[in-house]
């Protein structure tokens, strides 16, 4: 008999924004004060202590600290963010958080618990009533609950069905076992029957706890291991974990980089590995989220190229923050992938149940999250749609989550395998993927994988919030010729011709990654007027009227990108760039197109009155970067073009005041 288990397996969890915003020194988050329903008056909790700085007294310092932290990154670290970031290769948030702060809040008797570069954070097993006193340091910005829930534990039973069919005689290098089917579907075989086995990749693994004496990993490279929770260098079960603790580090960990012929193949059988234990199964400890972004930076610090995890948090957040940019694993994911590692996550198995959306990390807009289809490619019931709060398609791609084939620890010995069902195991075949995409083409970018992936995929052409782009091919990702994309675009879109019987001239700026030649399309009117290598465009009009003109830009692939502007002539007459009907109703800050972007983008808002407008875009640490408006703007559409070519890879914030309106958007560059 095999065991079949279907695996649930996300965590509740509480809504932080983890210093990612702005606040007031010394502020306590409001489900902090008071006793509430999950925190009594005489309770310890668990909170992150966020400071307001690094300690540094000047300029000089913050400067010596950077660069040796620059010296300090591994070689593997530093060749990856070479890939996603020009100049300096490391930021504030790559700085320890101050020692002495840290002291400062223990000698007030809160417990340790982990630290937070990305964040600048202790997180704290503290006293309720000594919150307070956290809060008064001087050198605190803000107390904030460090997220927590309790498991949905598995549901197993022994399976009477028949067994999973082998593959085919005579067929592939390897011989897979019942492991065929989960990858013949993504196309790995065929990888695998190129020579791509992820070798030279380095993988990481966030999860329970991974039993490595299976037959198929006990000889899998393991570079690196960490438990978090128990604070030692052991990531099998130790005295002490219940039995199942490392049982689901195990069917991730074997699904992804497992090998044992004639039983298992993961995607990454080659690859070198780097195991974090970060979540606790025990029902009374809760599982809480810090642990999670330690594992993150652990990961970034060993020089990780790609993180596979399937676990996420849901629970205590409202949809309204599944946004992008409010859930704290969220952010660390961003700013992992800003490093340059590929996060492959879980969407979730909450389509059925009450809350029925994705989890957070995936609704990160950098992130690979992954749903789940059955053996014939049909959406597995409890695969969580999109989208997003912000209407985002979710997931990007799907891989086999029902009954996949993997490695477990049931029945003692080392050498028990059964299928498991969940996007916790659609995950780790996509990120399997990832490592082999990455060996092929080792200069990629975590985004360039990202749209390789998705490109390629079973659903590309019609994408929606069940299958995303679709189930994954391994190999046409690894063939996939990057499109030319502009990136710059003059004049901005809707512009406003105020003479007629004028010439206006129309440009673009267009890059291939291969650095094949380009060849330009240039149309009024639907109407083609110009095909060639002229990135420029001239055309006089002689009578007033809206006008759309389109340009195709297109490479000797065949890949193309195209933009287009809505060009209103109007004559000398009129005075008012807009008519009446075109006002705006209302405030409104727009996503930035494009996004992410290299070296320019367009920031787009709406007023509908004069205001005085202030417009300027910030790092992740708050400091101003550009400086883009401050002066009095008169109602309508505007669109501000921000140039970056001067700024290293990362997050940025765009964030505009006008009047009573503020707003915030997140900008991504990529170079």
């Amino acid at each position: 008999m095999r065991l079949k288990l279907h695996l649930c397996m996300f965590l509740a969890s509480l809504t932080i924004l983890a210093g990612f915003c702005q606040v007031n020194a010394g502020e306590i988050h409001p489900a902090l004060i008071g006793p509430s329903r999950w925190i009594n008056a005489g309770d310890s909790v668990d909170v992150w202590v966020i400071f307001e700085d690094r300690g540094f007294s000047d300029q000089e310092s913050l400067i010596r600290a950077l660069d040796q932290a620059e010296r300090n990154l591994l070689p593997k670290a530093r060749t990856r963010r070479q890939k996603v970031k020009t100049g300096r290769l490391v930021e504030e948030r790559d700085l320890p958080v101050n020692a002495p702060y840290v002291q400062a809040v223990l000698d007030l008797g809160a417990r340790y618990r982990t630290v937070s570069r990305y964040l600048n954070a202790v997180s704290v097993r503290s006293p309720y009533s000594l919150l307070q006193n956290l809060a008064d340091l001087t050198f605190v910005k803000e107390v904030r609950p460090v997220a927590k829930g309790r498991r949905y534990e598995p549901e197993s039973r022994w399976s009477l069905s028949t067994p999973p069919p082998m593959q085919p005689p005579g067929v592939d290098i390897l011989d897979y076992g019942p492991s065929y089917d989960q990858l013949n579907q993504i196309n790995v075989v065929a990888a695998h029957d190129s020579g791509y086995s992820g070798e030279g990749v380095l993988v990481c693994l966030l999860d329970t706890g991974f039993f490595t004496d299976h037959e198929a990993l006990v000889n899998q490279p393991v570079v690196a291991e960490w438990d978090f929770i128990n604070n030692d260098p052991e990531t099998q079960n130790e005295p002490g974990d219940d039995p199942s603790q490392h049982n689901h580090g195990t069917y991730t960990f074997s699904a992804l980089g497992g090998a044992h012929e004639g039983d298992l193949y993961g995607p990454a059988y080659g690859a070198s590995f780097i195991l974090g234990k970060t979540e606790s199964i025990e029902f009374e400890q809760p599982i809480e989220e810090d642990w999670y972004v330690a594992g993150l930076e652990w990961a970034d610090s060993l020089g990780a190229e790609v993180v596979s995890t399937s676990l996420g948090y849901f629970d205590w957040y409202t949809f309204a923050d599944l946004d992008g940019n409010t859930c704290v694993t969220t952010n660390g994911v961003d700013v992992a992938v800003a490093n340059g590692i590929v996060v492959a996550t879980a969407a979730g198995n909450e389509a059925q149940s009450s809350w029925g959306h994705i989890i957070a990390p995936s609704d990160a807009d950098s992130v690979i999250a992954v749903g789940a289809v059955n053996e014939e490619g049909e959406i597995a019931g409890f695969s969580s749609p999109g989208p997003t709060y912000d209407g985002r398609i979710k997931p990007e791609v799907c891989a086999r989550g029902v009954d996949t084939w993997c490695a477990v620890t049931w029945g003692g010995g080392t050498s028990n395998y059964s299928d498991v069902s969940g996007t916790s195991l659609s995950t780790p075949l996509v990120g399997g993927a990832c490592a082999l995409v990455l060996e092929a083409h080792p200069d990629w970018t975590p985004m360039q994988v990202r749209e390789a992936l998705m490109a390629t995929a079973s659903n590309a052409l019609t994408p929606d919030n069940y299958y995303g782009w679709g189930i994954i091919d391994v190999m046409a990702a690894i063939e996939y010729n990057f499109p030319p994309m502009i990136v710059v675009r003059h004049p901005n879109a809707g512009s406003f011709v105020t003479f007629i019987d004028t010439l206006q001239d129309f440009w673009i700026s267009a890059v291939d990654e291969e650095g094949d030649p380009l060849m330009f399309s240039w149309w009024v009117d639907s109407e083609e007027l110009y095909r060639g290598p002229d990135s420029t465009f001239s055309y006089c009009w002689t009578e007033a009227g809206t006008y759309i003109v389109k340009v195709l830009v297109w490479d000797d692939q065949l890949g193309a990108d195209s933009t287009s502007w809505e060009v209103v002539v109007e004559p000398w007459t009129a005075i008012d760039p807009i008519s009446s009907r075109e006002v705006p109703t209302d405030f409104a800050l727009y996503q930035s197109y494009p996004n992410p972007f290299n070296a320019a983008t367009t920031i787009s808002f709406d007023l509908p009155s004069a205001e005085y407008v202030n417009l300027a875009v910030f790092d992740l640490a708050g400091r101003p970067v550009g400086n883009l408006i401050a002066s009095r703007l008169e109602a309508g559409h505007h669109r501000i073009p921000f140039d970056a070519s001067g700024l290293a890879s990362g997050i940025y914030f765009c964030r505009i005041s006008a009047g009573n309106f503020n707003a915030a958007s997140k900008l991504i560059l990529i170079k």
